[in-house]
């Protein structure tokens, strides 16, 4: 009987233990309309709908033909943040690339060299930048 109370007892301090840890590392999920085909970690993606699921520092890009799995940096997180979910595209030419995804959860993640790898392919084809700001839900 004492070995059996003691195994409840180990279970429950487990369990309390690690339910803090599952309510903070909660996946941030929303969806968009992207209507241009672009790049994200050298994959190109077709135009379509996109459900985007972030889970801490990587990010899930769902689409129905075709998906990505991007390793990201927190770029900012502000509170003010909360209820503006979008993804930030950069374009040079006809090109499009993942730059940035605003999940709603606060936290803004950011494709890492995606910025600068674009200023300077656009800098050497004397190509402006321009940013492309699409809402999520």
């Amino acid at each position: 009987m004492a070995k059996r109370m003691l195994s409840l007892l180990v279970s429950a301090a487990a369990v309390s233990l690690f339910t803090p840890l599952y309510i903070t590392a909660s996946a941030a999920q929303v969806s968009c309309h992207v209507p241009f085909s672009f790049v994200v970690n050298g994959a190109t993606l077709p135009a379509g709908d996109y459900s985007i699921v972030s889970d801490g520092s990587t990010v899930l890009l769902r689409g129905i033909r075709k998906s990505a799995f991007v390793t990201t940096v927190l770029a900012d997180s502000r509170p003010a943040q909360l209820d503006h979910p979008k993804t930030v595209f950069l374009r040079t030419g006809d090109r499009y690339t993942l730059s940035e995804v605003w999940t709603g959860d606060g936290l803004v993640r950011a494709i890492p060299g995606a910025r600068k790898h674009i200023e300077e392919r656009a800098r050497a084809a004397n190509l402006p930048v321009e940013q492309i700001v699409i809402p999520s839900m």
